[in-house]
């Protein structure tokens, strides 16, 4: 009897300490949301500061000032964006961010062609990313290496259909600015991917409409 009146003394401790976090947690993510709804540009650094250390909203934070930081050089951003980065390894969305930046600060291809692949690799299937990856690859074309082709290639094909109509015409516009070989190429790789490939090669204005099945 004794014993059953312990355990159960213990389990009334547990669930009250868990019940503490789930308040303390709750607390720090609202104070999170408000501190996020009224940060700008001009005040993001002072507003948002307080919780890049935090262990459950620093990643979002830190993301937040990335995306209003207007005045961070490139080279800060790829510093930041490695420190981002060995936290949320899984976003694709920062992998991107960081083979941007690593161009801007004209680091090796290799290692914009590795950021790029790890994008590829967390979030294979993200149309609004894909699209993205897309647009900022196809300008690099004749620069990289056969595999980080076929990623864009199979970027283009698989982000086509879910990419908003104005991402859709920017993409058309990047490949209509390139040169006549990377036109060529492109239209090439869309046509060995399959129908599907030759469908978003139809619709950007590479070749004819591939006929109906």
């Amino acid at each position: 009897m004794n014993r059953l009146r312990e355990l159960r003394l213990w389990t009334a401790i547990a669930v009250a300490v868990i019940a503490g976090f789930a308040m303390l947690a709750a607390a720090k993510l609202l104070a999170f949301g408000l501190a996020d709804l009224t940060a700008e540009t001009a005040n993001a650094a002072k507003t948002l500061a307080l919780f890049v250390d935090d262990p459950m909203v620093g990643a979002i934070a830190e993301t937040r000032l990335l995306e209003l930081d207007a005045g961070a050089s490139d080279h800060e951003r790829r510093e930041r964006l490695s420190r981002l980065l060995a936290r949320i390894p899984l976003s694709g969305g920062a992998w991107l961010a960081l083979a941007q930046a690593r161009f801007e600060t004209e680091e090796p291809m290799e290692k914009v062609e590795s950021a790029l692949a790890m994008s590829s690799l967390v979030a294979p299937n993200e149309g609004w990313l894909m699209s993205r990856r897309a647009a900022f690859a196809i300008p690099l074309w004749p620069r990289l290496a056969v595999a980080a082709r076929r990623s864009l290639v199979a970027d283009l094909v698989g982000g086509w259909e879910g990419t908003p109509g104005v991402e859709r015409d920017a993409l058309v516009s990047i490949v209509y600015l390139s040169p006549g070989e990377t036109q060529d190429e492109v239209r090439a790789a869309l046509l060995r991917s399959g129908v599907a490939g030759a469908q978003v090669a139809a619709e950007i204005g590479l070749t004819p409409s591939p006929p109906l099945r």
